[in-house]
């Protein structure tokens, strides 16, 4: 076998292998399923039987029917308080339940959106420049301070402020992106760890 034919085979193998091992590392790692914004969502409410419940849902799998819109799988797991001395742990798996939304739900989303980012909205930009003096060759540029404040407030009828709030939320420290990152993290360690294998 030639040189040129050996190298060609060894070079379409490393390709190969490139290719595979991120996908079998993501399929392979337990546990990954959705974003981390679908996961531990506080939810609280009052039962059929009157008692109070407080706990959180996580959303694995979203799916759609023709009749009955958009359907909902996931984990809900919390307490159950008011009858009896101790609360009671309620964890329960549910699949396809259908969901809507109407008017008074995405009022109380709108109005539970306002209250955890504060009556003032989401700080997108603060800038604040001090005076700038400038002499260019004869040519002074005299700038006083400048403070730039862009604040997104979220409410009914404020798509760009419930647009850019959700983005910031996406940016923050246990948004979605750190999870793609982990993830991606992840993958490439499994693709390092699969090279130094073949070496």
């Amino acid at each position: 076998m030639s040189f040129r034919k050996f190298s060609f085979i060894l070079v379409l193998v490393l390709i190969v292998s490139l290719l595979a091992v991120p996908f079998s590392a993501l399929a392979a790692q337990p546990g990954t399923t959705g974003a981390k914004f679908l996961k531990n969502i506080p939810v609280s409410g009052e039962l059929e039987d009157g008692r109070d419940f407080n706990g959180m849902l996580t959303v694995t799998e979203f799916g759609y029917d023709e009749e009955e819109g958009l359907l909902i799988s996931g984990d809900l797991r919390g307490k159950a308080t008011g009858d009896g001395p101790r609360p009671e742990n309620i964890r329960e798996s549910f699949e396809e339940v259908p969901s809507n939304l109407t008017e008074e739900n995405a009022e109380n989303s709108n109005d539970l959106q306002a209250a955890q980012t504060g009556d003032d909205g989401c700080q997108i930009l603060f800038l604040d420049i001090g005076p700038i003096f400038l002499d260019l060759l004869g040519l002074e540029l005299d700038l006083s301070q400048i403070e730039l404040d862009l604040t997104a407030v979220p409410g009914p009828g404020n798509l760009l402020g419930n647009l850019l709030c959700a983005v910031v939320g996406l940016l923050d420290g246990d948004g979605f992106l750190d999870g793609l990152f982990d993830e991606l993290i992840g993958a490439l360690e499994g693709l390092l760890d699969a090279i130094n294998d073949l070496l």
